[in-house]
């Protein structure tokens, strides 16, 4: 049997006898239902929290009679072992590290990258395998000891009063365009900021690549996977340039360029959301469903919905108006909660910033909380379905998005970043 009782819930007390006491207990409980039992538990507790120090280390683990317990190493100190908290995403990484118990040998990485693709779409495409070895240059070559690398804005939007945004003047060439750095300029717990740790420039290049070719394997499942989700990375970063730079019209008191810009952010995790519906998965639907199939009674399949929603969203330990520490924390991009609650969510925080222009006031960080808190409440209780199969050309839709967003070349791409400029530029003057 597996109780993990003590993962990120310290005892009470250290004393060790109390400890001993606790660990004979859990044991007792289940011999109560399976006299044969074995407790099997997570081992990564006694590295990361300091509370666990020898004695209280030894009294869990002798409240045991002798072969009962037996503690699943996770830092792979024997053997070779993944212990992720969450998958289906960037399966090249579990490709290689699946691979590594059966080598004898240090692995050439970029040859072994170069001969993926060609295992993952069924035949060698040149420019596809140069897409991935810019890829393992960039998005795969993260070196700066960041641990999280999912908080970009749509997924894990600001709970931030915009007042302590600020931008630095410290121009960079992205996305064909410079753009400043934008900052917040004091550290707090309401905003982990995006992390960027590659050259975006390079990674569209990569796109380019996957789009060019995608005519010749555009049958492969795997192909469109991948092509869906390169588009994704791509476009949630340019997502947060939008958001920080409708956060620079709204200290420079610009109410029209908040206006413009925020509902250009909308426009794209409008669009985002269909492109995610174009392959199984990035869906929301088939998580509900399969939360839903496990029940056995129609309670039970309300409960297990609204366990789904609050999962990914965020967990129940919030009031009207102070947000749960643990939101977002098992944030998805899939079609679905894009739309249908990560937009919205959005587009309450862009109201308060107009408003905030529109009446000289400072921004009401308090309305904001409590109506986004109400709609990610109302969301988890909620019972509308989610279609749970793909709809959509990929390849079609990805070329699509990036003429629209990304290609210079395209006259509207280009006038939108024009304007923007000239706007900034008429403001500062």
């Amino acid at each position: 049997m597996v109780y993990d009782t003590f993962d990120e819930n310290t005892p009470p007390i250290d004393d060790p006898e109390y400890i001993s006491s606790l660990g004979a207990a859990i044991f007792k409980g289940m011999q109560s239902g399976d006299n044969d039992a074995v407790w099997l538990m997570q081992g990564w507790l006694f590295s990361y929290d300091p509370f666990w120090r020898p004695p209280q280390m030894k009294a869990l683990l002798h409240s045991v009679p002798v072969g009962k317990l037996v503690v699943l190493d996770l830092f792979a100190e024997v053997g070779i072992g993944m212990s992720m908290e969450g998958i289906e995403q960037n399966p090249i990484v579990y490709d290689l590290m699946s691979e590594m118990a059966f080598q004898h040998k240090k692995i050439d990485v970029k040859e072994w990258v170069n001969l993926y693709s060609t295992r993952r779409y069924g035949r060698p495409v040149p420019l596809i395998q140069e897409g991935w070895n810019v890829l393992y240059h960039t998005i795969y070559n993260c070196t700066d000891g960041a641990y999280d690398k999912n908080r970009d804005v749509i997924v894990a939007f600001p709970d931030v009063d915009p007042s302590l945004i600020s931008v630095q003047h410290e121009w960079s060439y992205n996305y064909g365009k410079p753009y400043s750095r934008t900052i917040i300029k004091e550290i707090t717990d309401t905003f982990d900021r995006p992390h960027l740790w590659y050259s975006t420039s390079e990674v569209i290049y990569a796109l380019e690549l996957f789009i060019a070719s995608g005519y010749e394997i555009s049958t492969s499942n795997t192909y469109r996977y991948d092509l869906v989700d390169l588009t994704r990375q791509v476009l949630a970063k340019y997502a947060n340039q939008l958001f920080f730079k409708a956060i620079e019209a709204y200290l420079s008191h610009d109410v029209h360029g908040v206006t413009l810009l925020s509902q250009r952010f909308l426009d794209l995790v409008e669009d985002l959301d269909a492109l995610l519906a174009c392959h199984d998965g990035f869906l929301l639907g088939p998580w509900l469903e399969s939360a839903k199939q496990l029940a056995q009674n129609e309670e039970q399949e309300r409960q297990f919905e609204w366990n789904a929603r609050t999962q990914i969203t965020m967990w129940f330990d919030n009031t009207e108006e102070e947000a749960s520490l643990l939101r977002d924390y098992g944030n998805k991009y899939w079609s679905g909660l894009l739309r249908d609650y990560y937009g919205p969510r959005a587009a309450i925080y862009f109201k308060y910033l107009r408003e905030s222009l529109e009446k000289s006031e400072d921004f009401n960080l308090k309305k904001w909380r409590k109506e986004w808190i109400k709609l990610t409440n109302d969301w988890q209780s909620r019972r509308n379905t989610f279609t749970a199969e793909s709809r959509g050309d990929a390849l079609n839709t990805s070329r699509w998005l990036f003429n629209k967003y990304l290609n210079l070349s395209n006259p509207e791409t280009k006038l939108r970043l024009e304007n923007w400029a000239e706007r900034k530029s008429m403001k500062s003057q």
